[in-house]
């Protein structure tokens, strides 16, 4: 077990950046290989919102807050 933040795991934290590394990867190279499209920053908005209210349920004590703007 490792060492905690409240109630995040130091662990989960380095899993989590790796995985977010490759998913970042992932995207990247489709977006420059494919004809997919992609979302515009209000689409990147709602996501980054709809993430923080997911993670302020799984860590309610944590006081994580969205400050990317309205």
């Amino acid at each position: 077990m490792g060492v905690k933040f409240g109630e995040i795991d130091s662990g989960q934290i380095l899993s989590n950046e790796f995985k977010v590394a490759v998913l970042e990867r992932v995207v990247e190279w489709l977006v420059n290989n494919t004809s997919m499209v992609t979302p515009n920053q209000l689409d990147l908005q709602a996501i980054r919102k709809s993430v923080v209210k997911e993670l302020k349920k799984k860590y309610p004590k944590s006081g994580i807050e969205y400050k990317g703007g309205s």
